[in-house]
């Protein structure tokens, strides 16, 4: 697009000035929208580790390091492997937790294994979630330099 000047009483002129500002801006579109969602993405990415340790839900760290993101041209996934990510997401409900115990009875001397430990249940401590808010929230702060 050049900076030539246009005649504002000139209806053709303007409308083809626009359609090449507009044609300009929507063509680079897709390209720089993949760029924002991998700046937000790693952003999440990062916030949710941050969370994680904040939250006081690190004990070895291997949730944390699981957190990786996929990037893919305009689709992005952060997520992790580790099996027990969504209880310290969500928490959990009392449950039974497999210990076994040994029932010994005076008809049964030997005994038999069952598991009868209730566990009281986890408290929630969001990471992902809370991650994925704030960037979203500040979205418009990773579009704007571009379309300035």
């Amino acid at each position: 697009m050049s900076n030539k000047r246009i005649r504002i009483s000139d209806p053709n002129a303007v409308r083809q000035y626009l359609d090449e500002i507009i044609a300009q801006r929507v063509g680079i579109a897709p390209e720089v929208i993949d760029i924002v969602f991998d700046d937000m993405a790693m952003d999440m990415q990062t916030q949710a580790k941050m969370k994680l340790t904040a939250n006081m839900s690190v004990l070895t760290g291997l949730l944390r390091s699981s957190i990786t993101t996929t990037h893919e041209f305009l689709r992005k996934v952060i997520g992790t492997n580790v099996e027990y990510a969504k209880h310290v997401e969500f928490g959990t409900s009392p449950h039974m937790i497999n210990s076994p115990v040994l029932i010994k009875t005076p008809d049964n001397a030997q005994g038999f294994w069952r598991f009868i430990k209730m566990h009281r249940g986890s408290k929630a401590k969001p990471y992902l979630r809370p991650a994925f808010d704030e960037v979203v929230q500040n979205m418009e702060s990773y579009i704007t330099p571009y379309f300035e």
